[in-house]
């Protein structure tokens, strides 16, 4: 049975979010929150810091978290290995190169690409966000591109979280969520006060949902 964090998601809003002062820092709440969990759940957000440096998404490490008894890691990081080979291979097919050579955790990869690049909206199609990503992918701007995959997987992590109110997922979306605030802050103002701004309201509007349904 997961563990009911209520007050520390209750609490989200109110933390030291300082984006105000260009110093917003997934580090700086994470010294509140990490403090009030369980071993287990710390062990769980260490996985999740752990997967969002590029470094370490290797095939060993999206084997483990498949394995991983997170409903949160391993749905995430399922999408995540889907949306990283699809942009890959498209890149490969752009830039002439193999695709073969940049793709994991397809299964049986024989003539995955036997017709070239359009296979790639074939492969999309079987995930429901297949449609968005294949739009995704047509965008030129490389900001914008970058910025939409990252709002594309926000709402993946919404989505998991979609029954869960006061558990740890909920606080590994939150991170997660936060990490882009926190990318999109330093690369381009705008953006990143928009994320933040969206991040604050998605967690006030949960908290209100949630007190009601406590009633």
């Amino acid at each position: 049975m997961m563990n009911n964090y209520y007050y520390i998601i209750a609490g989200l809003p109110v933390l030291d979010l300082d984006y105000e002062n260009r110093n917003f820092s997934v580090d700086s709440f994470l010294g509140h929150i990490v403090p009030q969990l369980n071993k287990k759940d710390k062990r769980l957000i260490d996985w999740l810091l752990f997967g969002l440096k590029n470094e370490n998404l290797t095939p060993h490490f999206y084997r483990t978290i498949k394995n991983s008894k997170s409903d949160f890691l391993k749905k995430y990081f399922g999408f995540d290995l889907v949306v990283r080979n699809i942009l890959s291979a498209d890149i490969a097919f752009k830039t002439n190169q193999d695709p073969y050579k940049f793709i994991f955790g397809f299964g049986d990869t024989e003539g995955l690409f036997s017709k070239g690049r359009s296979s790639i909206a074939s492969i999309a199609s079987e995930y429901d966000f297949g449609p968005k990503l294949l739009n995704i992918i047509e965008i030129s701007n490389i900001m914008e591109r970058e910025q939409a995959i990252d709002l594309l997987r926000w709402d993946k992590a919404t989505e998991i979280c979609t029954y869960n109110y006061f558990d740890i997922d909920v606080i590994l979306s939150f991170i997660l969520k936060s990490s882009f605030v926190q990318r999109w802050a330093r690369l381009d103002r705008k953006s990143g006060e928009q994320m933040f701004r969206q991040l604050v309201d998605e967690i006030k509007g949960s908290g209100k949902l949630n007190k009601e349904e406590q009633r």
